[in-house]
């Protein structure tokens, strides 16, 4: 992954505008810009995650696996920024 990615996902956790996990980000009622899923999240999820992006109409973008995901034990994060969020998606192009 971009280390710029890293870098921008590393802000938007600082600020505290991140969704942790596959049911968190399904529940969440406040506005989301992005979701990204990593590659081993299973096809369960990625279906739930897919409709929720649908139903959202915001863009769902897979990454590699990330260390600071790995250590919450989850393999998706919703950011609910809209700059970090256009940035992101801006690097992962």
């Amino acid at each position: 992954m971009n280390g710029k990615i890293e870098t921008y996902i590393g802000f938007a956790i600082k600020k505290g505008s991140v969704v942790y996990g596959c049911d968190n980000i399904s529940r969440y009622r406040k506005r989301i810009y992005l979701i990204l899923q990593t590659r081993s999240l299973s096809d369960n999820s990625q279906a739930v995650l897919k409709s929720t992006a649908e139903k959202r109409g915001c863009p769902l973008r897979q990454i590699d696996d990330y260390d600071a995901l790995a250590k919450r034990n989850c393999k998706a994060l919703a950011i609910c920024d809209k700059s970090l969020s256009a940035a992101i998606l801006d690097n992962l192009a």
